[in-house]
């Protein structure tokens, strides 16, 4: 697995790397703060990485539940 980019499509001025390490995977989320460039780094462990995965999976699932309305599904 190599590195990956996210960089938002509205032209925002932040970006997220996320590099395969030999414990696990290192994640970098770049963006500016009052004129700044900031970035911050985590170093997470196999589990640290997968917890973190799943939350975010759960949470974008969440509330694309909450955002788009349900339908009627008829009784049979």
């Amino acid at each position: 697995m190599g590195q990956l980019r996210l960089i938002p499509p509205d032209g925002a001025d932040w970006t997220i790397d996320a590099t395969p390490t030999p414990d696990g995977v290192e994640l970098a989320i770049a963006f500016t703060l009052q004129g700044q460039p900031i970035t911050a780094r985590f170093a997470m462990d196999r589990p640290g990485a997968r917890t973190l995965s799943d939350s975010l999976r759960a949470a974008a699932g969440d509330g694309t539940m909450r955002t788009f309305p349900h339908p009627q599904i008829p009784e049979a």
